[in-house]
């Protein structure tokens, strides 16, 4: 028997590449629709109803995010070990076989606070490295090197688009169904996105040669070593970990703020987180097209930038329609700046990472990034009883421009555009 020649395998391989692609974000479309649904459901659940306490709710939230600080790191190790098809697979089939539970217990007369903690830390837990997996797919799928930032961007649009039409699908669910019901279409959708996981074909399948692994602790420290040491990443996650704590400090608070202070009522919320929606859908789409005209650092850099700038009307609002109208804007302003910073920093990342190590690289920034959240969370709420909401907000914003300020001198802002085939 003959086998093809590698050129004629390879070109099958880049034939197969949009097929593959077009699987896997329809695939993370529907997960990401089905985890805001959740997102929505669980919290809706707590409160309704088991009739939670304020501090019950936020410890459900903390339960949720907790996993990006804890399970963020050895996540990177893991999917260089296993091919990243298994992992999307078998992460998506896990979260829809423990999202059944909560209807399974609430139909049993058996759902408890405890349980709702224990299945949030879960759901969380494999959605972190569900995430992880999916992220280090993306430049595998990209139809050459100089696509990273194209392909960076798709799979944000995809996600951002899905994270709005989850949250708006959650809401009706709920009312029409129940939040305990709502989460049998998660499961559904989770279960879809295992489906087109399973026809996403061209992921190479790492070397599992025991010989070549190191212990998990050690092939921790060297993504986080190159980290450190690369001008450039260091200062880009320095700057990405002090956007987290600024973002968490200034959005905790956020709906309390706008309901109380400014009087928006929910509707009001409402335009100004689906407002929030389309300008991450916009950042995503003119993100490789501002990167191929004016470089990579200059996008970061303004990205940065705007996006503290846009939360500082949050401070100054009063009751009013006027106000309603700049909220909008300034938040539309605010997340596409955050996508376009998203994307931009993603493919950096990628750009200036070894292949071997991009996994281990990615997580560290995400574990220095999201695994603050939790923790900044905590602090905004206990700040809040000491000074007032505003002044919590003030500090996260003020630490948002630090952040920007810093990146603003470092090398980052002095990058040029890769797609263009220019040299970082």
């Amino acid at each position: 028997m003959t086998t093809a020649p590698p050129a004629l395998n390879g070109l099958a391989r880049s034939a197969r590449k949009p097929t593959s692609r077009r699987y896997f974000l329809a695939g993370e479309g529907l997960g990401h629709a089905g985890s805001c649904v959740h997102g929505i459901a669980l919290p809706a659940l707590a409160v309704l109803q088991l009739e939670a306490s304020a501090g019950q709710a936020a410890l459900l939230s903390f339960a949720a995010t907790a996993p990006a600080l804890l399970v963020a790191l050895p996540a990177g190790v893991l999917i260089d070990r296993y091919r990243l098809r298994t992992v999307m697979i078998t992460t998506d089939l896990a979260s829809a076989s423990f999202t059944l539970a909560i209807p399974a217990a609430a139909l049993l007369d058996a759902l408890t606070m405890p349980l709702l903690y224990a299945i949030a830390l879960i759901l969380g837990s494999l959605a972190t490295l569900h995430k992880a997996a999916a992220m280090a797919a993306v430049p595998l799928l990209a139809d050459q090197e100089r696509q990273l930032h194209r392909a960076n961007a798709q799979f944000t649009m995809v996600i951002t688009t899905a994270g709005f039409l989850g949250r708006a699908l959650g809401t009706v669910l709920i009312a029409v169904a129940g939040p305990a019901r709502t989460l049998i279409a998660d499961a559904v959708s989770l279960v879809m996105s295992a489906c087109c996981a399973s026809r996403v074909r061209d992921l190479p399948a790492p070397d599992r040669s025991p010989a070549k692994r190191q212990p998990i602790r050690k092939e921790i420290g060297e993504g986080l070593t190159f980290t450190l040491r690369d001008p450039v990443l260091r200062a880009l996650i320095v700057a990405l970990t002090a956007t987290s704590v600024g973002s968490a400090l200034t959005t905790a608070l956020l709906p309390y703020h706008l309901l109380t202070a400014v009087e928006t009522g929910t509707t009001g919320l409402g335009v100004i987180m689906a407002a929030g929606s389309l300008g991450g859908l916009a950042g995503a789409l003119i993100a490789p097209r501002l990167v191929r005209r004016f470089g990579s650092g200059p996008v970061l850099a303004a990205g940065f930038c705007l996006h503290a700038v846009a939360q500082i009307p949050l401070l100054l609002a009063t009751p009013g329609p006027t106000w309603l109208i700049v909220l909008t804007l300034a938040g539309s302003g605010q997340y596409a700046a955050a996508t376009t910073v998203g994307t931009t920093q993603r493919s950096v990342q990628q750009w200036h990472t070894p292949p071997h190590l991009r996994a281990r690289v990615q997580q560290t920034a995400l574990w220095l990034g999201t695994g603050m959240i939790p923790l900044a969370v905590l602090a905004a709420g206990a700040l809040a009883t000491l000074a007032s909401v505003r002044t919590v907000m003030a500090l996260g914003v003020l630490v948002l421009i630090v952040s920007a300020g810093v990146l603003w001198r470092s090398p980052v802002r002095h990058l040029t555009a890769r797609d263009e085939g220019a040299e970082l």
